[in-house]
Parts: C-alpha cells; sequence; structure tokens
C-alpha cells in the first residue's frame, strides 16, 4: 500500500485568536516528515504573529513601537484610533503528528522570549521517539481501513456487474419482443395489401373493357409504390436476446 499522508493544521497566532494568513509568515502548505524505523513523524514549522498595534509604512504594517511600549503621547485617547494586525514576531512553533491521521496524536513546541526551539531540540527528538509506537498502530490502523475500502469497492464493482448483466438481459428481451412484435404488424400489414391487390384484379376483370387498362396501369403504379422490406425480410434481420447479448 502506498503511503499517503494528510498535513494536520497549526496556528500561526501566539495567543487565542483568528488564525489569518500573510505571505511574511512562513507557513509550508505541503506535509513534511521525518522517518525512523520506516515510519513517519509529520512537522510543521510557522513563524508566530503577534495581534498588536501596527501602522503603515511603505505599503506594509510593522509594530507601532510608539503605542505598544506607551511611550507616546499622554493623552491615550488618540489610541481607539489605532488599528491592531497580526505581525510576525520573529519566533517560531513546531508541530509533530501523526501524517497517518491527522486528528491523532500531535505535540506542540513553541519558542518563547525565554527558551527558543533549539534548547528543546532533545525534548523534541524523545518526543517524536516515543511517538513510534503510537504511530504503528496509526499505520496498522491505515492499513486495516484501506484493506476494508479496497474490500467495500470489489464487492461494490461485483453487485454493480450483476446489476448491469440483469440491466442488459431485460433491455435485450424487451427490444427482441418489440422488434417481433413489429414484425408481426409488419406481416398483418403485408396481408392486407396482399389481399387489396388480388381483389382490386378481380374486380378490374368485371369492369367495361376500355377502362380495364387504365385500371392496371394504376394498380401497377401502386404496386411499386407500396413495394418495400417485407415482414419475412424483417424476419431475417431479426435477433434473439442471446444474440444481442454477444
Amino acid at each position: 500500500m502506498s503511503e499517503s499522508f494528510r498535513r494536520r493544521d497549526i496556528s500561526a497566532c501566539e495567543e487565542d485568536g483568528r488564525d489569518l494568513l500573510y505571505p511574511s509568515l512562513w507557513r509550508p502548505g505541503n506535509e513534511s516528515v521525518i522517518s525512523s524505523e520506516g515510519i513517519s513523524v509529520g512537522f510543521s514549522l510557522v513563524e508566530m504573529a503577534e495581534y498588536v498595534p501596527a501602522k503603515k509604512v511603505k505599503g506594509r504594517y510593522v509594530r507601532d513601537e510608539r503605542i505598544i511600549n506607551g511611550s507616546g503621547s499622554k493623552n491615550t485617547g488618540h489610541l481607539s484610533y489605532y488599528s491592531r494586525y497580526h505581525i510576525p514576531c520573529g519566533r517560531f512553533r513546531l508541530q509533530l503528528y501523526s501524517p497517518y491521521k491527522p486528528e491523532g496524536w500531535h505535540q506542540i513546541f513553541t519558542q518563547t522570549k525565554t527558551c527558543g526551539l533549539i534548547s528543546q531540540i532533545q525534548k523534541i527528538i524523545k518526543t517524536a521517539h516515543f511517538a513510534l509506537p503510537v504511530l504503528k498502530k496509526e499505520v496498522q490502523a491505515q492499513k486495516e481501513r484501506a484493506e476494508a475500502h479496497r474490500l467495500r469497492m470489489e464487492q461494490q464493482m461485483i453487485e454493480h456487474k450483476k446489476r448491469e448483466a440483469i440491466r442488459k438481459r431485460e433491455e435485450a428481451h424487451k427490444a427482441s419482443v418489440n422488434e417481433l412484435q413489429g414484425i408481426m404488424a409488419k406481416w398483418a400489414e403485408d396481408m392486407r395489401v396482399e389481399q387489396f391487390f388480388r381483389d382490386a384484379e378481380r374486380d378490374i376483370e368485371k369492369c367495361d373493357p376500355v377502362l380495364q387498362e387504365q385500371l392496371r396501369e394504376r394498380l401497377m403504379a401502386a404496386k411499386g409504390f407500396m413495394q418495400g422490406e417485407t415482414a419475412l425480410q424483417r424476419l431475417l434481420k431479426w435477433r434473439t436476446p442471446d444474440e444481442r447479448l454477444k
């Protein structure tokens, strides 16, 4: 079974709040994994953002340190006019997670002003190592789900083929019956037309000799007009249901 990894979401906000994305925040969109003992551990790294007062400088928003540090005007009434934005803060958040089941196991490591991610490397490695048994179970569960899905698809395909075969047999039977009924109707029509010409020829013999020649010419023209595929000719082309299914 080919592995299919899925990426678990990670928040870029330093604190709880709306998690908006900006081009300036480094947030890889695809899943990244590290492998150990045949098991993969997913990881995501994002630059966090502070929701702070900001001002626009040369087309981009930057932290307004004057407001943040309270070093602006003593009259704080003007602060309500300042907007707050998510601004990259230069600190990062690392998330380890199960790429097999994103809603499953995961662990987050956050860089703070007093504790960097580098100092947490040993802890990160141990966490990934201790997660291997959990991920192995998830891998096995994924294989079982995939196998169950495959069996369901195979069974559905078998049932679909059975239904399709029944449908085709029913359609073939219906088509054969309809065509045969059409041939029977054509046969009755042919008999009626043939009887008409026989009766007409007999009646012409009883007419005035002057009219007989004209009537025979008209009767001959009518016969030529009515000529077409007969019921017997159609019967040669008719197919049984089994012949239609070949």
